[in-house]
């Protein structure tokens, strides 16, 4: 017997490339991976290395508070919590007084900006007048304004901030003796029943790690280096609603129009337990359902039932079911902007980090047969406020909360 790393032939005729839609259509329950079922057609870009990197930028504050108050209406400095939010030439106003300040100079080292007052007000031209200030008062950024004969002025820039995935490579041998080739059972050969089941297995690891995985990168005990992808449930970290019980529709309601439905597309998918779904039923009289065709390889197709809840801003979310969740994560649901993610297989110089099938990976003494299924690639998420969770949901109701 060989010893070492196991050497087998890897001519193209013995690789089935991209067998992710054959894996994911292996029977007609698809609830069992329906991340995983969705993410199959998202728009695949090779990495060529393990680190994945995007950058996410946003767009400049439009709000900040005053740090302390302005007892006089005639003062010109105003002390700020966050000075890198203003430009010369900028107008702004007081939400509280609804007086208007022009920004003349913005010194960053002690918080202070040097403003005109109530400029709208100038010349008797009928604005607000000035009013004192409050410590915690909003400022509201509305534009610039400048005079008739404007210089060239300071460019408003971000600094885009780097996030990042780890490629995960994962592996499963389908392994039968010559005697499982040939043996029968009752309903069924040995073979067929234990390939189905390993196939249905290794597609609910694949679901897990897109949902569950926590990113990290080590070196194992032999020297090798090791990469972890993480899922969409650690990603999540700012958009969270904390049910801590039963969910009332008007605190859904008002968390995905301030929250969950306010950043990125305006439709998203939501990856529920069951016991979620039973609070939306248990919520609502009537909620929607439509049926969607997901695309397999070579015109293979599935179809599933989704349902369709409606937040007062407009914005849609389908709810479907995955049983990883229901199993491991009850009480949670993740909303996930698809057009935000993309599939990154670790590929270069022709070799393919899709989930591939290698057959016929067994020992040249070996008189069964091994069939190897191998991906090496990770989920990238864009921007993590389009996305957001539910946790800690153990009922619904439509009523309005007691206090």
């Amino acid at each position: 017997m060989a010893l070492g790393r196991r050497s087998y032939n890897t001519r193209s005729d013995r690789i089935i490339p991209n067998v992710l839609p054959n894996i994911i259509l292996i029977d007609n329950d698809i609830r069992k991976a329906h991340f995983l079922a969705f993410s199959m057609g998202l728009k695949s870009i090779a990495t060529k290395q393990e680190k994945v990197t995007w950058d996410v930028d946003e767009f400049s504050p439009i709000t900040d508070t005053l740090s302390a108050a302005v007892a006089s209406t005639t003062a010109t400095t105003i002390p700020v919590t966050n000075p890198s939010y203003f430009l010369p030439n900028e107008i702004w106003q007081n939400k509280r007084s609804d007086e208007v300040i022009m920004v003349k100079e913005v010194n960053l080292g002690t918080s202070n900006l040097t403003v005109t007052r109530a400029v709208t007000a100038l010349n008797s031209s009928g604005g607000t007048a000035a009013a004192t200030m409050s410590s915690g008062d909003q400022l509201n950024r509305i534009g610039s304004l400048m005079s008739e004969n404007s210089s060239r002025q300071i460019t408003r820039t971000t600094v885009p901030s780097e996030v990042y995935n780890y490629a995960q490579q994962q592996r499963v041998d389908l392994s039968l003796s010559m005697r499982q080739q040939k043996r029968e059972m009752v309903n069924n050969n040995e073979m067929p029943y234990l390939m189905e089941k390993a196939l249905k297995e290794f597609r609910m690891t694949l679901d897990r790690t897109d949902l569950f995985g926590e990113r990290a990168r080590y070196t194992d005990e032999n020297g090798d280096d090791v990469t972890a992808m993480g899922g969409i449930r650690p990603f999540i970290s700012t958009n969270i609603f904390d049910v801590g019980g039963t969910m009332f529709k008007s605190s859904l309601d008002e968390f995905l129009v301030n929250y969950g439905l306010r950043y990125g597309s305006t439709r998203k998918v939501l990856f529920a337990s069951s016991q979620v779904i039973l609070a939306f039923s248990n919520m609502l009289d009537t909620i929607s359902s439509h049926d969607v065709t997901i695309q397999g390889s070579m015109g293979a197709t599935i179809g599933t039932q989704v349902l369709y809840y409606k937040a007062p801003n407009g914005s849609e979310m389908a709810i479907v079911e995955d049983r990883n969740i229901t199993e491991q994560r009850p009480g949670e649901a993740y909303g996930v902007d698809m057009s935000e993610l993309a599939r990154r297989p670790f590929s270069n110089n022709g070799i393919s980090g899709d989930l591939e099938m290698h057959s016929g990976t067994q020992d040249t003494d070996d008189l069964g047969n091994v069939d190897t299924f191998v991906s090496d690639e990770c989920l990238t998420y864009g921007y993590e406020k389009a996305h957001f969770a539910l946790k800690n949901v153990d009922g619904g109701s439509f009523s309005v909360p007691i206090v």
